[in-house]
């Protein structure tokens, strides 16, 4: 049984996934800072802070078990649009976003090298926040590509 962990399960994007990886007979567990939402029923959620990097090596402990197979990495400081769009937080969310995403890396790669293992996939997915205002603005986007990030201009810092 695949072994999957999914960072910021309790969001939407979170939770949805975590739905699909049980569904589709993975086994899961789910990490978020907030309570779990989208009835995503995983088989352990976990109600951490990834900001700590004891809490992300005691996350990514698994009795037994070397590493996870698959880690799905949308944990990320996001504090509602009256905290984010301000530009008063954007270095607090720029701060606490990256040593989320430091934090988990480090952790895999501490334990590929413990294990001597190197096949864990991580999915890491940016913040649709990073693409320019007028692309965010439009709804008749399909999809969107890394190319069309460039050039940028954000909707805040």
């Amino acid at each position: 049984m695949k072994r999957c962990l999914v960072l910021g399960g309790g969001g939407f994007i979170g939770g949805h996934l975590v739905k699909k990886l049980v569904k589709s007979g993975c086994w899961v567990r789910s990490v978020d800072i907030k309570s779990h939402e989208y009835e995503a029923n995983p088989h352990e959620f976990i109600k951490a802070d990834l900001r700590d990097p004891g809490v992300v090596a005691r996350i990514f402990d698994l009795s037994g078990v070397d590493t996870f197979d698959e880690v799905y990495q949308f944990a990320a400081d996001m504090g509602g649009a009256g905290y984010i769009f301000t530009g008063d937080n954007d270095a607090n969310v720029m701060h606490n976003s990256a040593m989320i995403n430091l934090n988990v890396l480090d952790e895999i790669r501490k334990r590929n090298s413990k294990f001597g293992v190197n096949k864990t996939k991580v999915f890491y997915s940016s913040s649709a926040c990073a693409y320019p205002e007028n692309i965010q603005s439009r709804e008749d986007i399909a999809g969107l590509k890394e190319s069309d990030a460039y050039p940028a201009n954000p909707d805040s810092e």
